[in-house]
């Protein structure tokens, strides 16, 4: 590549594209999108699993209603040789199952409808942020063939390399602390959906049970109207340990939503009796505490743990970026005045102060598109819960359960730091073994790196 003469103009492009790359890495749109992929691909296996269920729920209910009128078809010739009072018994027996199967395919037909409008949702997301992935990549290329003309394929000096290479690990560090922060920031809201929810079937269920047992109709409304409410809530509580599959939540288990759903399911049976009333009714309370648990849980490591770190990250990545800019622009300068040239920098650099310092402001006006906070509207929900419902008395914070740890929040960030040790270890050898120009696999490698590491690395 020919060597680039340094004017004005190649160090205001420099900072252009500086700018433009600096807002689009704290999008972190990368690694939203490999994230938003590799959802959907768990979510259209998820929707294969429920098209299956579905069709079994629809099977189970053709037979038990088959049941029912095949028994009432014969019922003169079984009543006149069982009897009325054994004839009662066997026809309620198999209404009660044909309206637990119909139950069932009713609530399976749910969580395929949501499961359904969760890909359409995600398939959008992801068509937006691939134009915006492609611009990054060509903004990118662009900087390093500006970069590469204007130090003629190497580094300007040993301290643009360090600060380059620190600059990516930090890129890194702060990116995986974003998407922990994107991921705890979605939980919580659908968890404050599922709170509501049950709190809303919880009042509900325990509406129902001081009805008078011949008002069936009311019994079937309001029955139903706590049956969609525990189904949306079962929803959001699985789709927010969807978000966070690594980790072990210490509320809401699975084995806790499991027996949610068979509650769930058994609603018009247990309407029926008094015992099992209040056993259910036991089973969606406890949930219901058990979920806002969940949720001050969230909101503890959301506060102490993820926005310290987060903030923390940025910091630092913000103040590498204004030393790394410096340096690349004293450089240029160098360079003019090598040629003969003459350029005062000296306002500009005082402007690259200022703009670093306004950067702080535009974080904070991009944070809202970092975190993709989830739009209530798209959460699954249900009627009558869309205010939220007093909440049951907060655990003390000194009970809560203890944050996960660091790893598991956001992968090994010291592998990042030794990465980066190394690397620079490793050039500072080359350049005392040669002072001469770097051989051609350090160059590649070093362009590659100087690339913004357009890999994303596993977390």
């Amino acid at each position: 590549m020919g060597d680039k003469k340094i004017t004005m103009e190649t160090i205001q492009t420099y900072v252009r594209l500086d700018n433009e790359i600096h807002m689009m890495e704290i999008k972190n749109v990368r690694k939203s999108l490999k994230m938003k992929e590799d959802h959907l691909k768990d979510v259209q296996q998820t929707e294969s699993q429920l098209k299956t269920h579905y069709k079994e729920c629809q099977d189970k209910t053709k037979k038990e209603k088959a049941d029912v009128d095949d028994l009432t078809g014969k019922g003169g010739q079984i009543q006149a040789s069982l009897g009325k009072a054994k004839f009662d018994q066997q026809m309620s027996k198999e209404q009660a199952e044909y309206l637990e199967a119909l139950n069932k395919e009713e609530l399976a037909k749910k969580d395929l409808e949501g499961i359904t409008k969760q890909i359409s949702d995600i398939q959008a997301e992801i068509k937006n942020l691939t134009p915006e992935v492609e611009k990054l990549d060509k903004l990118a290329a662009e900087q390093e063939e500006l970069l590469s003309s204007i130090f003629k394929g190497d580094y300007g000096s040993q301290k643009e390399n360090e600060l380059e290479s620190k600059m990516d690990m930090l890129i890194e560090k702060r990116n995986r602390v974003g998407v922990a922060k994107y991921k705890w920031t979605n939980g919580k809201v659908l968890l404050q959906h599922a709170v509501n929810q049950l709190a809303y079937a919880v009042k509900k269920w325990d509406e129902l049970g001081k009805l008078d047992k011949s008002d069936t109709k009311t019994m079937y409304t309001m029955a139903t109207e706590a049956r969609n409410n525990l189904s949306a809530a079962i929803q959001n509580l699985q789709n927010t340990q969807k978000y966070l599959s690594n980790i072990q939540f210490p509320y809401c288990k699975e084995d806790e939503i499991k027996t949610l759903q068979k509650a769930t399911a058994n609603v018009y049976i247990d309407m029926m009796t008094t015992d099992r009333h209040k056993h259910a009714l036991n089973c969606f309370s406890v949930t219901h505490k058990r979920s806002y648990a969940l949720l001050q849980w969230f909101d503890s490591v959301l506060t102490s743990v993820i926005e310290k770190d987060f903030k923390s990250a940025a910091d630092e990545e913000r103040e590498n970026a204004k030393q790394l800019r410096i340096e690349r622009l004293r450089l240029m300068k160098e360079s003019v005045e090598k040629d003969g040239g003459t350029c005062n920098l000296d306002a500009s650099l005082q402007r690259q102060q200022e703009e670093c310092g306004q950067e702080e402001i535009n974080d904070k006006q991009v944070e809202q598109e970092l975190v993709g906070l989830t739009n209530a509207d798209d959460v699954p929900g249900s009627e009558g819960s869309s205010k939220d419902m007093p909440p049951p008395t907060p655990m003390p914070l000194k009970d809560l359960a203890p944050p996960p740890s660091e790893e598991m929040l956001f992968g090994n960030i010291n592998k990042l730091k030794d990465q980066y040790t190394k690397e620079k270890s490793e050039f500072t050898k080359v350049q005392e073994m040669n002072k001469q120009r770097l051989d051609q696999g350090l160059q590649e490698k070093l362009a590659a790196r100087r690339n913004r590491k357009k890999r994303v690395q596993e977390e």
